[in-house]
């Protein structure tokens, strides 16, 4: 899908894919964004992994955005090769310079993650970091994504919640699509609807002091202390055998 359809940045339309806002795009290039939401995101999945992680792994960066990760996945995971896909264009010639300065090879295409434009069963694992509430094609990219993995591959899923993403700062900051938001519970569901099995030990669930109210301020003087429903939920799935 072309980004400059401008049909793309209306988020009231059924859509594919809604594009960030400037100020959107701006944050994901942060060290906020950097420290504590995809450092932090990429340490929990390996600690979850434990000693499931593969070694040289070939590794799809679905969403890399600007390519932020590739340097993270690289250090924690020690994979063989690692590619990237954006359906974001500008962002996409970001992440071609951020796969050029990793010593082992790293690529980054444009394309739309639900689209059928790599080989299959081609990674042993894929990192899906908040790319599902971005796109009306929930379903569509995880069939896809079962279809790129090799039998026992491994899914990396880590998606803000509804109930952050409806909040009243995300939405007049930031733009996703209107009906594609899920709670915790309907992440899992979704995730193992499309195939992929994991247990209870494999979900982590949060509130991190970014995704609550005035940044946790509330609830430090007793505002909301009521309110434990997870913003946050990480899922480590596999591709059976």
């Amino acid at each position: 899908m072309s980004t400059t359809n401008p049909a793309a940045t209306r988020p009231n339309q059924k859509t594919v894919w809604v594009r960030e806002t400037r100020f959107g795009r701006w944050f994901l290039s942060t060290h906020t964004w950097y420290r504590y939401v995809l450092s932090q995101a990429i340490v929990d999945f390996k600690a979850l992994l434990g000693e499931r992680l593969p070694a040289q792994a070939r590794i799809l960066d679905a969403g890399c955005g600007q390519g932020l990760a590739f340097g993270l996945l690289a250090q924690h995971f020690q994979p063989a090769a690692i590619t990237g896909i954006d359906i974001d264009a500008e962002q996409v010639k970001k992440a071609v310079n951020a796969a050029s300065q990793l010593a082992i090879p790293c690529t980054a295409q444009h394309t739309n993650a639900s689209a059928p434009t790599l080989a299959a069963e081609s990674f042993d694992i894929i990192l899906c970091h908040q790319l599902l509430h971005h796109t009306s094609q929930q379903q569509e990219t995880l069939q896809e994504f079962y279809r790129l993995l090799r039998p026992g591959g491994i899914l990396l899923v880590g998606e803000s919640c509804r109930s952050f993403i409806n909040s009243v700062p995300v939405r007049l900051l930031f733009r996703h699509p209107q009906m594609a938001q899920k709670d915790a519970q309907g992440y899992i569901d979704l995730v193992r609807s499309n195939g992929f099995v994991f247990g209870e030990q494999d979900v982590q669930t949060s509130r991190p002091w970014w995704s609550r109210r005035c940044l946790g301020m509330a609830q430090k003087i007793g505002i909301g202390l009521h309110n434990t429903e997870p913003t946050e939920i990480l899922i480590v799935a596999s591709k059976p055998h």
